[in-house]
């Protein structure tokens, strides 16, 4: 399966002192099991001024990441995903320069949890912050597609699971790829 990176490169509420909006990368491994510790996984973040937002400065920024990365003996990703629909086209265009696949995902946790952690204790702190929300743009709805056979239901039943038995998720017969920690939902 391999490393799975997520990546963020947006604009932040914070002004530079022209009163530009900063502009950050955001890297951090993402969480592909059950048994994942969220607070072990590699972090990277950098701002830019509005001037360097481009793909090659992206590019520049995801190798310094894997760079920093391989220092820390963590191993650099096989694929990228992101959320942001309105910046595919530079994040396809740097991930592609550094030769690395980056694909887009609703499946960005780890780095939603670490934004989400930002905008409450690091943004606010910052010299010039606005708390002047930024305009997003949605993606479009995804073409639907056939479900896999593992998702289709034959017979249909009421169960009762508890979180904990997720736990041994890695060992089911499925047709999975991915999971996330339980923590990450707030299960216990």
């Amino acid at each position: 399966m391999g490393t799975v990176w997520e990546l963020d490169f947006y604009s932040r509420p914070v002004l530079d002192e022209n009163g530009k909006k900063l502009w950050e990368v955001l890297l951090c491994e993402g969480l592909v099991g059950t048994r994942a510790a969220a607070d072990q996984l590699f972090r990277y973040s950098k701002f830019l001024p509005s001037s360097d937002v481009n793909s090659i400065v992206l590019k520049g920024a995801i190798e310094e990441a894997i760079a920093e990365a391989t220092s820390q003996g963590i191993a650099p990703p096989s694929r990228i995903r992101y959320f942001r629909y309105q910046m595919q086209n530079m994040i396809l265009r740097a991930c592609e320069d550094a030769g690395i696949p980056a694909r887009p995902s609703r499946r960005t946790v780890a780095l939603q949890r670490w934004l989400s952690d930002r905008n409450q204790t690091v943004y606010p702190e910052m010299a010039g912050y606005t708390s002047a929300p930024s305009p997003s743009v949605a993606a479009p709805p995804p073409s639907p597609q056939p479900l896999p056979d593992a998702l289709l239901g034959q017979q249909w039943a009421f169960v009762t699971l508890e979180a904990a038995a997720f736990a041994d998720l890695p060992d089911w017969e499925i047709g999975f790829g991915e999971s996330f920690p339980l923590d990450m939902a707030n299960l216990d």
